[in-house]
């Protein structure tokens, strides 16, 4: 397989999706605490630490305190660019393969990612934008992937998928008959001003939790970076047209 087609993922490979997380929890916080003053931040850790544990990975999210969930979610779309905290190297990385292969994205992201990609400089050097609020499919399911390869007429046996979770991104990529490659970034991030530090010390326990880029499966490019992508390529093509050597990665 020669990969002349990408689709990337934005969350946890552009850009982080932590600041959104905490964001929103901060609002669920004090939207909360105004309806219900008596409630402490020790009761609220724990609501968030259940919400967290009992998520069935592909449902829907259930529901923390309704309807300030809701609410909160608003807000933090009404602000989505100002709180995108790009991967360092990411959008420079994303350049470098847009010069050599066609890309395009495929995430599971509100409509205001496009006023953030649009901002970062993504939009103009991709050949389109999958986004689940705007397609109508969500992944795991796979036809987000499939209605993105068919607008564009692209081979799944020539696409590679880049995306940061296993049950999201390489599992449906690897039905459909694509490659994939998943992003495993470090914890750069930094919690948007005014969340409180109890939050975000629970959250960040409960992403140490919660990795979705580790399984069983070996059928997949684990990669710390984007910006690695291109070499793991470059190998992989040299590897399949020329003589078998070490360095060569089976996708």
């Amino acid at each position: 397989m020669t990969a002349h087609t990408l689709a990337i993922d934005v969350g946890g490979v552009l850009y982080y999706d932590e600041p959104f997380d905490l964001a929103w929890l901060q609002g669920v916080w004090e939207l909360s605490r105004a309806d219900e003053p008596a409630l402490t931040m020790d009761a609220f850790l724990r609501a968030m630490r259940t919400f967290y544990q009992d998520r069935t990975p592909g449902s829907p999210p259930p529901s923390l305190f309704p309807p300030n969930g809701t609410k909160s979610w608003q807000r933090v779309r009404a602000r989505w660019t100002s709180l995108v905290q790009p991967i360092p190297g990411a959008v420079d990385a994303l350049t470098g393969l847009a010069g050599t292969y066609e890309v395009c994205v495929v995430a599971n992201q509100p409509p205001e990612c496009l006023a953030a990609l649009r901002t970062l400089g993504i939009e103009r050097q991709v050949r389109l934008v999958a986004l689940d609020s705007l397609v109508g499919y969500a992944k795991p399911d796979p036809r987000l992937f499939t209605w993105a390869l068919d607008q564009l007429g692209w081979k799944p046996d020539h696409t590679v998928v880049v995306g940061d979770r296993l049950d999201h991104d390489a599992i449906p990529a690897l039905a459909l008959g694509c490659s994939a490659a998943i992003v495993s970034v470090d914890d750069g991030w930094s919690a948007p001003s005014g969340v409180a530090p109890e939050i975000v010390t629970a959250y960040r326990d409960l992403r140490g939790r919660r990795d979705h880029t580790r399984g069983q499966s070996t059928g997949y490019w684990a990669l710390a970076t984007l910006g690695d992508l291109s070499d793991v390529l470059q190998a992989f093509d040299r590897d399949q047209h020329g003589p078998r050597g070490d360095r060569k990665v089976h996708p």
